[in-house]
């Protein structure tokens, strides 16, 4: 007997016995919230939740493989009783049972459509969001916080889609509970600030307790408006450098500008429909005039600043051959004051004169119509190069000493849209609004990633230095614009009104040899015309001089056509203008365009510059042109 009962101690068991101890054993995992293999897939016990997976695959844990076990033994029991209650109910009453299971799974059917629909809109609502942000964000996080492979970016990651406009708590980031940090912590904060592009941002981490998380609270915004009609911002505007002139307020109520002098000599502005360019361009370019700038606005598209017309010391240019012109003098003038800067020998900066503002409308239209104006006015001994386009690329690469700065805006500012590559890198500061990503990377792709772009009205973003800060862009109103550009110090002529820049090949000429003189036939080296040189050696003029050498320089274009001044009756009885000799002497007294007379002829007659009225006949408003009316 003792040793059959050894014998049958050693007999394998069979598979019957098997099975059913197996049974039991996945029936006691069941109903005790086990995993039913028994092999645990994250670190959850009976009463704390899992924080990390432990599969040996190296996959992410699922949702339910982290619920506690008592959370998942109370599903499971509750599934359960109802499928055992369902059965009983239906041997008791069979017809009411389909009837309430039939109601049961229409109303599930229902839920789970809803569900769908709207993780289906959501989804599609927010795809973008998670592709340019929440995804780039989890590829560095997942490596910094040693997370499992297939841990999906929503699980531990949450990002407003308006995060770029929160003021205060923009992301909170779940860490595992056994991550440790230390110097860790630096890498996590420099990939999320870099990754959202946030800028004046503060993080907290908190490691105690269950929850392990950090967050990062973003500081006030820049304020919804900065209206110049606001007391205090009147004062930052007034208490601005001449040559900085205030664009708006970031973070904290900083003070944004950038210092034409020492900074950046010439500005690049770029939004989409709506962007506020013109609005952006009106307040740089007023202060700049009330400071003592002389303004040129060349403006194709006749309207965008119709509160600069009339003012003194502006010139504005609407028509394309006007707008040649203009930069072509603006070419010539700009190389008397390099040639000024390179004799200067003296202390501080040159006397160059007063700093010129040239405010550049719709380059992409602008740039393309002078090249057609030129194909068409050019002749077989000309350049094929637009002698306007290659003007305002010798402006764009003067430095800061000759005081002249070019405000151009526009939509899609490509290199072709501004003459070539190398034009468009001589803008060092360019402010976007409402861009689009293309247009980020190709004006400035050293600032990646791109600063999410907002609707907000006003809001810009001002790149320097590689360095963007989010902006609230002064607000001025046409007539606060007009009234603070003529309220502060003006560039006078002697004959009492300040002068705009209307610079002919003989007037630069002139500039240097003297009234009397006889022009030379050709330029100088290269076909430049030599300008003034105050330093010793021939040709050198004295500082006495400069002064009356510097009217001479800003004298009308008709000096340059050797044209005789006319009256008004002459002017209308030889064709130069059409109007009527009323209507002429109507808008001398009230247009404020109308060109300023030169004197008195023999009849006490006022004098006028044949040049100057045709151009004011050209674009002087004409009936039923609405875009052109004042």
């Amino acid at each position: 007997m003792g040793m059959f009962s050894q014998d049958q101690q050693t007999k394998p068991k069979s598979m019957g016995d098997a099975a059913a101890e197996g049974a039991v054993s996945v029936l006691w995992r069941f109903f005790t919230g086990d995993h039913l293999d028994g092999k645990p897939r994250t670190n959850a016990t009976w009463t704390h939740r899992g924080t990390k997976s432990t599969r040996e695959d190296g996959r992410a844990a699922n949702k339910w493989d982290h619920l506690m076990r008592l959370e998942r033994m109370g599903v499971r029991l509750a599934a359960s009783t109802i499928a055992a209650g369902t059965a009983y109910e239906y041997t008791q009453a069979p017809e009411a049972t389909l009837l309430g299971i039939e109601a049961t799974g229409l109303s599930a059917a229902s839920y789970t459509a809803a569900y769908m629909a709207f993780r289906t809109t959501d989804g599609l609502l927010t795809w973008r969001h998670r592709r340019d942000w929440v995804w780039p964000l989890h590829i560095v996080l997942s490596k910094l916080l040693a997370l499992p492979e297939g841990t999906k970016p929503s699980s531990y990651i949450s990002l407003p889609m308006d995060f770029n406009e929160i003021t205060g708590s923009a992301l909170r980031v779940t860490v595992p509970a056994d991550w440790s940090g230390g110097e860790a912590k630096g890498g996590v904060t420099t990939a999320i600030r870099e990754k959202l592009a946030l800028q004046d941002v503060t993080f907290s981490w908190h490691m105690d307790g269950r929850n392990h998380y950090v967050e990062a609270t973003q500081s006030p915004r820049p304020r919804s408006k900065v209206l110049f009609s606001d007391l205090e911002v009147q004062a930052l505007v007034d208490a601005a450098k001449e040559s900085a002139p205030l664009i708006g307020l970031s973070h904290r109520n900083t003070t944004v500008s950038v210092d034409l002098d020492a900074e950046s000599p010439h500005l690049l502005v770029s939004a989409g429909t709506g962007g506020g360019k013109s609005v952006i361009l009106r307040a740089i370019f007023a202060q700049l005039l009330h400071n003592g700038a002389i303004g040129v606005v060349l403006d194709r598209k006749r309207h965008s600043h119709k509160w600069a017309r009339g003012i003194p010391g502006v010139t504005y240019c609407r028509d394309i051959e006007d707008i040649h012109d203009e930069l072509v003098r603006l070419g010539i003038e700009g190389d008397r004051r390099n040639r000024i800067v390179d004799d200067w020998e003296g202390e501080g900066d040159a006397p160059v004169g007063a700093r010129m503002a040239i405010l550049l409308e719709e380059v992409n239209a602008t740039i393309g119509k002078l090249k057609r104006y030129w194909a068409e006015i050019r002749t077989k001994e000309d350049p094929k190069e637009s002698p306007a386009i290659a003007a305002l690329a010798e402006i764009l690469f003067m430095g800061r000493a000759v005081k002249m700065h070019v405000l151009a805006v526009g939509q899609s500012m490509t290199a072709a849209a501004l003459g070539g590559p190398e034009m468009r890198e001589n803008f060092s500061t360019r402010i976007l609004a409402r861009y689009t990503r293309n247009a980020w990377n190709m004006l400035v792709p050293e600032v990646q990633p791109a600063p999410k772009a907002t609707r907000h009205i006003g809001r810009a973003q001002v790149v320097l230095g590689g360095t963007a800060h989010e902006t609230q862009v002064l607000f001025m109103t046409d007539a606060e614009a007009r009234a603070w550009a003529t309220s502060g110090t003006g560039v006078a002529t002697s004959q009492g009104r300040t002068s705009s820049v209307h610079l002919g090949k003989e007037a630069a000429t002139v500039a240097e040899t003297g009234p009397g003189s006889t022009p030379p036939a050709s330029g100088g080296e290269g076909g430049q015309l030599p300008g003034p040189r105050l330093a010793g050696g021939p040709g050198a003029i004295t500082m006495e001089g400069f002064e009356t050498q510097m009217e001479m320089a800003f004298a009308p274009a008709a000096v340059a056509e050797k044209e005789n001044p006319i009256t008004l009756k002459e002017a209308t009885e030889t064709g130069v203008l059409t109007a009527s000799l009323g209507a002429a002497r109507r808008a001398s007294q009230r247009d404020e365009e109308f060109p300023a007379n030169v004197g008195k002829g023999k009849g006490g007659s006022f004098l006028y510059w044949p040049e100057e009225l045709r151009r004011w006949e050209r674009n002087r408003p004409k009936a039923g042109n609405s875009t052109d009316a004042d």
